[in-house]
């Protein structure tokens, strides 16, 4: 078990790692006339895909309670961010700020910090 773990943080700091250095590459080496410029901004999708590959490892390693609350929050936090980023469609109609892409993000964490919460207590 501890080996595992270890071999899971070491995934995860990679990951992490990489994804550092290819937003520093692409920032460095992107160019407006370049022709594959398009095929660049698509490089941190890589170690992105690597670092959910790792969560889904580590989500498939818990037992089968701890298993079943992480999927029932991540799912609470996917239909909660959908929902509401759609609602704010019709707010921003009436004159709220625009939504920033990266508040997405944020609300999903908030979300599923929620949900791991109530499905813990649920099962505890």
């Amino acid at each position: 078990m501890e080996s595992t773990m270890k071999q899971n943080l070491w995934r995860m700091t990679l990951g992490f790692i990489t994804y550092g250095l290819v937003l520093g590459a692409l920032n460095y080496f992107y160019a407006e006339h370049l022709r594959y410029k398009y095929w660049l901004v698509l490089l941190p999708l890589l170690p992105i895909l690597h670092l959910a590959a790792t969560i889904v490892r580590v989500v498939a390693g818990l037992d089968e309670m701890k298993r079943k609350i992480v999927t029932e929050a991540m799912a609470f936090s996917g239909l909660a961010t959908g929902f509401t980023c759609f609602a704010y469609l019709f707010i921003r109609d009436m004159g709220a700020p625009e939504f920033r892409p990266e508040w997405a993000y944020f609300i999903l964490w908030a979300y599923y910090g929620i949900g791991l919460y109530f499905s813990w207590r649920r099962y505890r």
